[in-house]
């Protein structure tokens, strides 16, 4: 019985000094947000990927360009992006907002072949340097009592609330979130879209903004239901442009 209850008193002892640590470590992180863009034309990025190299947890920028993180004062932040050069910039003390400028890669054509963008390669590129993130299971009840037995501090930290996985979680939403996004964009490109509707330009860009297709569709859709989708769209998008017309001979 006295060897038990000694157990439990460490367990007990070592859960608190775990949950002071976490308190401590909170306390002393800071909040970095801001906005990362073109370094030509201050466009913001979207798609963007921030990783914190000291404790490998990342975010990904919104549709603007615009990101939030929380970090130790003096760890490393890596900004990197397809077509772009990285940049790493340290933590400052205290929470603040910053701009970030990526400048892009500018590749001769002796260096590299003209080839067709390969999707699925850049797709598996993504998901082996970020494989834990993807593959992140979020602890349940069954993960608790397996490993209660054996290890029964860290079984009670999956009880825990946890900033570092609940920032895991976000960052795999964001990851599979912007894979899609991605996805949508390799089939549903300007060029195809283009060729079809002889549209160029800014009417090109609202054309494709307003009628772009959700991530099911782009999954399920043959070649052909892709471009009779396009079609029918288009022929919509032309309706839509003489109506305003139409009205004003009328009044």
């Amino acid at each position: 019985m006295p060897r038990r209850i000694k157990r439990l008193s460490g367990s007990i002892g070592a859960l608190c000094f775990y949950l002071f640590f976490c308190l401590q470590h909170v306390h002393a992180q800071v909040k970095v947000s801001g906005m990362v863009a073109d370094g030509d034309n201050r466009t913001g990025l979207p798609g963007v990927t921030i990783i914190n190299k000291s404790t490998r947890s990342g975010t990904i920028t919104n549709e603007s360009g615009r990101f939030s993180i929380d970090a130790m004062p003096g760890d490393s932040l890596e900004f990197s992006m397809l077509s772009y050069y990285g940049k790493i910039l340290p933590v400052p003390a205290t929470s603040m907002f910053i701009n970030v400028y990526l400048s892009r890669r500018v590749f001769g054509l002796q260096q590299v072949n003209i080839r067709a963008k390969d999707y699925h390669q850049d797709s598996m590129s993504v998901r082996d340097e970020y494989r834990k993130y993807f593959n992140y299971h979020k602890p349940g009840a069954l993960d608790v009592l397996k490993t209660l037995p054996s290890n029964p501090i860290t079984a009670l930290t999956y009880l825990v609330p946890s900033k570092a996985r609940k920032r895991k979680e976000h960052f795999q939403e964001q990851l599979v979130y912007w894979e899609k996004e991605k996805f949508i964009d390799h089939r549903y490109n300007p060029e195809l879209v283009e060729r079809m509707t002889k549209l160029n330009g800014n009417d090109l860009d609202t054309f494709m903004h307003r009628y772009r297709p959700g991530y099911q569709f782009i999954m399920d859709a043959t070649e052909y239901d892709l471009m009779l989708y396009i079609k029918q769209s288009f022929e919509q998008y032309k309706l839509e442009k003489t109506m305003p017309a139409k009205k004003e001979e009328e009044n």
